[in-house]
Protein backbone atom coordinates (compact mmCIF):
# COMPACT_ATOMS: atom_id res chain seq x y z
CA UNK A 1 0.00 0.00 0.00
CA UNK A 2 2.91 2.11 1.32
CA UNK A 3 5.13 1.74 -2.32
CA UNK A 4 1.21 2.27 -4.53
CA UNK A 5 0.45 5.66 -2.70
CA UNK A 6 4.63 6.69 -3.18
CA UNK A 7 4.14 5.76 -6.79
CA UNK A 8 1.27 7.61 -7.36
CA UNK A 9 2.52 10.72 -6.13
CA UNK A 10 5.52 10.17 -8.34
CA UNK A 11 3.27 9.99 -11.43
CA UNK A 12 1.43 13.18 -10.24
CA UNK A 13 3.99 15.34 -9.70
CA UNK A 14 5.95 13.79 -12.72
CA UNK A 15 2.46 14.84 -14.95
CA UNK A 16 2.85 18.11 -13.44
CA UNK A 17 6.24 18.85 -14.36
CA UNK A 18 5.74 17.91 -17.95
CA UNK A 19 2.63 20.01 -17.81
CA UNK A 20 3.54 22.93 -16.49
CA UNK A 21 5.07 26.19 -18.38
CA UNK A 22 7.28 24.72 -20.72
CA UNK A 23 11.06 25.23 -20.29
CA UNK A 24 11.72 25.90 -24.09
CA UNK A 25 10.18 28.96 -23.64
CA UNK A 26 11.94 32.38 -22.47
CA UNK A 27 14.35 31.57 -19.77
CA UNK A 28 13.02 32.84 -16.71
CA UNK A 29 14.38 35.38 -14.14
CA UNK A 30 15.47 33.31 -11.00
CA UNK A 31 13.23 33.23 -7.79
CA UNK A 32 13.58 36.15 -5.34
CA UNK A 33 16.48 35.63 -2.95
CA UNK A 34 18.41 32.82 -5.09
CA UNK A 35 21.66 33.32 -6.20
CA UNK A 36 23.83 33.76 -9.95
CA UNK A 37 26.64 31.16 -10.22
CA UNK A 38 28.76 32.61 -12.71
CA UNK A 39 30.78 29.48 -14.35
CA UNK A 40 33.97 31.04 -15.85
CA UNK A 41 32.12 32.92 -18.18
CA UNK A 42 31.38 30.14 -20.06
CA UNK A 43 27.61 30.13 -18.66
CA UNK A 44 25.66 30.94 -15.60
CA UNK A 45 22.31 29.62 -13.53
CA UNK A 46 20.81 30.35 -9.95
CA UNK A 47 20.22 28.04 -7.29
CA UNK A 48 18.33 28.73 -4.01
CA UNK A 49 19.87 30.83 -1.20
CA UNK A 50 20.76 27.83 1.12
CA UNK A 51 22.89 25.83 -1.30
CA UNK A 52 26.67 25.72 -0.90
CA UNK A 53 29.45 24.58 -3.34
CA UNK A 54 31.41 21.65 -2.11
CA UNK A 55 34.75 22.71 -3.22
CA UNK A 56 34.60 19.21 -5.07
CA UNK A 57 35.94 19.81 -8.86
CA UNK A 58 37.81 17.58 -11.31
CA UNK A 59 40.93 17.47 -13.08
CA UNK A 60 39.54 16.16 -16.21
CA UNK A 61 36.40 19.11 -17.03
CA UNK A 62 34.94 21.72 -15.58
CA UNK A 63 32.99 19.72 -12.59
CA UNK A 64 30.96 21.80 -9.38
CA UNK A 65 29.10 19.96 -6.55
CA UNK A 66 26.17 22.12 -4.54
CA UNK A 67 24.09 20.57 -1.65
CA UNK A 68 21.80 22.23 1.33
CA UNK A 69 21.80 18.82 2.71
CA UNK A 70 18.45 17.70 1.31
CA UNK A 71 19.30 18.07 -2.33
CA UNK A 72 22.50 17.89 -4.26
CA UNK A 73 23.21 20.31 -7.68
CA UNK A 74 26.34 18.86 -10.07
CA UNK A 75 27.46 19.68 -13.59
CA UNK A 76 30.17 19.12 -15.75
CA UNK A 77 30.61 21.59 -18.83
CA UNK A 78 32.46 19.84 -21.67
CA UNK A 79 32.70 16.37 -20.05
CA UNK A 80 34.75 13.86 -21.54
CA UNK A 81 32.32 11.37 -20.95
CA UNK A 82 28.54 11.19 -22.11
CA UNK A 83 25.29 9.05 -21.28
CA UNK A 84 25.29 5.77 -23.64
CA UNK A 85 22.00 7.10 -25.33
CA UNK A 86 20.15 4.00 -26.34
CA UNK A 87 20.92 2.86 -22.64
CA UNK A 88 19.40 5.64 -21.76
CA UNK A 89 15.94 4.40 -20.33
CA UNK A 90 18.06 2.06 -17.87
CA UNK A 91 19.07 5.39 -15.89
CA UNK A 92 16.22 3.84 -13.35
CA UNK A 93 12.77 3.57 -12.12
CA UNK A 94 9.98 5.53 -13.59
CA UNK A 95 12.16 7.02 -16.67
CA UNK A 96 11.00 9.63 -18.14
CA UNK A 97 12.56 11.64 -21.21
CA UNK A 98 11.71 15.15 -22.57
CA UNK A 99 13.58 16.99 -25.68
CA UNK A 100 13.60 20.46 -25.08
CA UNK A 101 15.42 23.95 -25.82
CA UNK A 102 17.80 25.65 -23.00
CA UNK A 103 18.64 29.07 -23.92
CA UNK A 104 18.14 28.32 -27.57
CA UNK A 105 20.51 24.92 -27.55
CA UNK A 106 19.20 21.31 -28.26
CA UNK A 107 18.76 19.68 -24.66
CA UNK A 108 17.17 16.20 -23.29
CA UNK A 109 15.56 16.15 -20.05
CA UNK A 110 15.79 12.50 -17.79
CA UNK A 111 13.75 12.06 -15.03
CA UNK A 112 13.99 8.81 -12.63
CA UNK A 113 14.23 7.10 -9.08
CA UNK A 114 17.18 5.58 -8.19
CA UNK A 115 18.35 4.06 -5.62
CA UNK A 116 21.60 5.06 -3.29
CA UNK A 117 24.23 2.89 -1.02
CA UNK A 118 21.63 2.34 1.29
CA UNK A 119 18.78 1.33 -0.27
CA UNK A 120 17.13 4.89 -0.21
CA UNK A 121 14.93 6.08 -3.00
CA UNK A 122 16.36 9.32 -4.61
CA UNK A 123 14.68 11.13 -7.68
CA UNK A 124 16.89 12.41 -10.05
CA UNK A 125 16.47 14.66 -12.78
CA UNK A 126 19.06 14.68 -15.42
CA UNK A 127 19.98 17.32 -18.39
CA UNK A 128 22.22 17.53 -21.03
CA UNK A 129 22.51 20.35 -23.44
CA UNK A 130 23.62 19.35 -26.77
CA UNK A 131 23.27 16.75 -29.23
CA UNK A 132 23.53 13.73 -26.69
CA UNK A 133 22.24 11.20 -29.21
CA UNK A 134 25.92 11.80 -30.78
CA UNK A 135 28.23 12.41 -27.78
CA UNK A 136 28.37 16.07 -28.41
CA UNK A 137 27.38 17.71 -25.18
CA UNK A 138 28.05 20.85 -23.77
CA UNK A 139 26.82 20.66 -20.12
CA UNK A 140 25.88 17.67 -18.03
CA UNK A 141 23.63 18.78 -14.82
CA UNK A 142 21.83 16.72 -12.45
CA UNK A 143 19.48 17.72 -9.51
CA UNK A 144 18.71 15.09 -7.12
CA UNK A 145 16.95 14.36 -3.62
CA UNK A 146 15.19 12.04 -1.43
CA UNK A 147 11.99 14.08 -2.07
CA UNK A 148 9.98 14.22 -5.12
CA UNK A 149 9.55 17.82 -5.03
CA UNK A 150 13.31 18.32 -6.03
CA UNK A 151 11.95 17.78 -9.72
CA UNK A 152 10.18 21.51 -9.45
CA UNK A 153 13.37 22.64 -7.63
CA UNK A 154 15.25 21.22 -11.23
CA UNK A 155 13.02 22.72 -13.33
CA UNK A 156 13.55 26.26 -12.55
CA UNK A 157 17.02 25.86 -12.01
CA UNK A 158 17.33 24.29 -15.59
CA UNK A 159 15.28 27.16 -17.02
CA UNK A 160 17.72 30.06 -15.59
CA UNK A 161 20.88 28.26 -17.39
CA UNK A 162 22.33 31.03 -19.62
CA UNK A 163 24.64 30.72 -22.39
CA UNK A 164 26.46 34.01 -23.18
Amino acid sequence: MKTSSLNIALAILVSIFWTSTSIAVAQDSAPSGWRKIDVEGKFSFYLPPNMRDTDRGSLENLHREYTNGRMQVSFDYEAFFCRAYENRARAGKDFQEMELQVDGKKAFLFTYQSRDWKNRRWYVAELHVGDLPNCDVILWMTVSSRSPRALETAKTIFRTINFP
